[in-house]
């Protein structure tokens, strides 16, 4: 096992030798930096298996050295060297792709063998998911691609051949009918395909959390349905709606399906009611409306995909908007919830952590 150590004290990193000195399981080669800079350098024109690395050092302060920590492209696991006020530092940077700390006031070889053991393995782990994670989104686009590319022919063709027919002859009313019925199933499986790529990426791409206004994302779907959509509805939002650490562009695909489905499952004038409930350090979103409803007994299933419940079935859709919905608030450690009654409306119960 080669191993590279960034710390600038002689004593600690006396330490941290010995201790891979005692260690009968491995034969490890030990590297010095004793600066952010020389350990940058090495890592650049060395192998090594591992990296153990103190979180300040002489030219780099706690804040750089985590801010390297957590943008850090080296191909090689990292583990992070603290003292005992420092823990909670090192803790957060687990979340940004380290594998984990150690505290240099209870360093042993026994605990250095099992960090370093692990921290490699977890790393070799997340690699293998990584390769899994970019072949899925490569399966995903490609399946979106060659899907609409023939789709979008058939659309191409029967478009053609309408105007064509048009011109030489005077179509009858129910050959119009099947040019329409093959205009608008096109049409479907065109968003069926979308929908069925969307669902299959969730979770599989990188995505970047940050402080994300709900406000911002209702009002910008709200804008975005009133621009596409020919029906008017109403949206009422009763009270703020509050900032999470979330994807804005997951949100606002959750956040749309929701209200769309709302206006597109409704046999009145669509109302939907949005409004918020603080329950210490979670908040929940509740989005009721005045659709056709469903059958309380069904909704558990309503989130599984290409569901279609019978008395939604006359109108258009993949069947996958709910368990889209569903793999979103999962993949920013939420939960939903759904009740409903038939003829009345659907409510939908939201849960985030807070920010």
């Amino acid at each position: 096992m080669k191993v590279i150590v960034i710390e600038d004290n002689p004593d600690h990193f006396e330490i941290i030798e010995d201790a891979f000195a005692s260690i009968t399981e491995i034969q490890a080669t030990i590297v010095r930096a004793e600066t952010l800079l020389a350990g940058k350098e090495r890592l650049s024109a060395e192998y090594f298996d591992i990296c153990l690395c103190d979180l300040q050092l002489p030219d780099s302060a706690i804040n750089q050295t985590v801010a390297w920590l957590s943008l850090q492209t080296n191909s090689l696991p990292m583990v992070i060297l603290t003292s005992l006020n420092s823990i909670e530092i090192a803790q957060t940077l687990l979340n940004k792709g380290v594998q984990d700390y150690l505290s240099k006031d209870e360093l042993t070889p026994q605990l250095l063998y099992k960090t370093c053991r692990y921290a490699i393995e977890r790393f070799r782990h997340q690699q293998e998911v990584a390769g899994y994670n970019q072949d899925m989104q490569i399966f995903c686009a490609s399946l979106s691609h060659d899907f609409n590319g023939h789709i979008s022919r058939i659309m191409g063709v029967s478009k053609a051949l309408k105007s064509d027919l048009i011109k030489r002859t005077d179509c009858t009313v129910d050959e119009l009918k099947w040019f329409d019925y093959l205009d608008k199933s096109t049409t479907e499986i065109h968003n069926l395909v979308s929908d069925l790529q969307r669902y299959l990426s969730l979770g599989y791409t990188n995505q970047t959390f940050e402080k994300v206004s709900l406000k911002r994302v209702v009002d910008k779907v709200i804008s975005s349905l009133k621009n596409a959509t020919q029906i008017s509805f109403e949206v009422k939002i009763s009270n703020e709606l509050v900032t999470i650490k979330g994807n804005m562009a997951l949100l606002q695909v959750l956040f749309q399906n929701l209200i769309a489905n709302s206006i597109k499952f409704n046999s009145r004038s669509p109302t939907i009611d949005i409004s918020t409930k603080d329950i210490g350090n979670y908040v929940q979103v509740i989005i009721q409306d005045n659709g056709i409803g469903f059958d309380p007994v069904h909704a558990e299933k309503i989130f599984s995909p290409f569901n279609r419940l019978a008395n939604g079935k006359k109108f258009a859709g993949s069947g996958l908007g709910l368990s889209i919905v569903k793999r979103i608030i999962e993949h920013h450690n939420g939960s939903i919830e759904a009740y409903s009654e038939l003829a009345v409306g659907s409510k939908f119960t939201l849960t985030f952590k807070k920010d």
